[in-house]
């Protein structure tokens, strides 16, 4: 159910879209940047379920015809545009949105547009947009939704209030996890693969097969330093057909090496979160300090060119190469 208790951190962004709504300050266009599964969508429909409320305008009441048929998904003056494509085109933006703002609201105070993958709009798109955010109805109420706010068009960033969604700490997800019944032990473990997100944490907690696949990965980790090159380019290709999840893999390459160079500043495993592959953490702890602060350092790295969709093949064979550097 969409409301505001429904959602974990970011109070900062939710008094303010509060506030507008109370004040009567809703801006025309909002973008609500972050990374996958951090509450972007749960965030963006509470705030559009509030604008639509017909008795509320502080938190949706849950009870009018609006919050109703808003909860169905046929609330008939809400719109939430996405695209199977890699990119948003002129056409959708011209069926879903101006199309739209031909009429008037059909019930309610405004015409809310949620916008997913935003920053996936063509240069064309987001022109056609742009003219509808400079001069829009009194109506219309565009949230833009993005992972790199940097992919819009100067003028649109202007004309936008932007709104950043952190990651949420390690704790606030544990203590998240518990609540829904999780172990304590397992509760910290998985925050901690969670990298922020709500949404990544839950999807690991109920995965029937994170578990294999963590395990499948640290072997990969544990005979990396064996590899011969052309052993190294068929793991390579091995992620290369299921890059979907390479966030999640580089996600535990890093953990063990956090892990293995806490266990080498400190000798225990007190403050070592993977205790059940203390073998391995062992053995990459022998390293020196400053070859893991690499590792780590180039494993950060290729995240962050693979997240600025740099060519797959070249990144992970830097990457490994400096992770096989003694």
């Amino acid at each position: 159910m969409y409301k505001f208790e429904n959602i974990v951190g970011n109070e900062n962004i939710l008094s303010s879209l509060i506030k507008s709504s109370e004040n009567n300050t809703v801006s025309h266009a909002y973008i609500l940047d972050g990374k996958e599964k951090t509450g972007k969508q749960l965030i963006s429909k509470t705030f559009a379920k509030l604008l639509l409320c017909e008795n509320s305008k502080s938190s949706p009441c849950l009870k009018c015809s609006s919050c109703v048929s808003f909860e169905s998904g046929n609330n008939p003056d809400f719109f939430f545009i996405e695209s199977n494509k890699k990119s948003l085109g002129v056409s959708d933006i011209r069926e879903n949105i101006i199309k739209n703002l031909e009429t008037k609201p059909f019930k309610y105070k405004y015409k809310v547009f949620i916008i997913k993958n935003a920053d996936s709009m063509t240069i064309q798109a987001q022109n056609a947009i742009l003219k509808t955010i400079e001069e829009p109805p009194k109506f219309a109420v565009f949230i833009l939704l993005s992972k790199n706010y940097n992919g819009f068009l100067p003028t649109i960033l202007s004309r936008c209030i932007l709104f950043k969604i952190k990651p949420l700490s390690p704790k606030i997800i544990e203590k998240f996890l518990i609540n829904k019944n999780i172990s304590d032990n397992i509760a910290k473990f998985y925050s901690v693969y969670a990298r922020g997100s709500i949404g990544k944490a839950l999807d690991i907690a109920y995965s029937k097969t994170f578990i294999s696949f963590r395990q499948d990965i640290i072997s990969d980790i544990e005979k990396l330093d064996n590899l011969d090159l052309i052993q190294m380019y068929s793991l390579i290709k091995k992620y290369e057909n299921i890059k979907e999840n390479i966030d999640q893999i580089l996600d535990i390459y890093l953990l063990v090496y956090r892990d293995s160079l806490i266990f080498k500043q400190t000798n225990n495993f007190d403050k070592v979160i993977q205790k059940d592959i203390k073998i391995c953490i062992e053995n990459i702890s022998c390293m020196t300090t400053k070859n893991l602060v690499l590792k780590i350092e180039a494993l950060l790295k290729a995240k962050l060119y693979l997240e600025q969709n740099s060519n797959f093949n070249m990144t992970m064979e830097c990457l490994f190469l400096k992770l096989k550097e003694k």
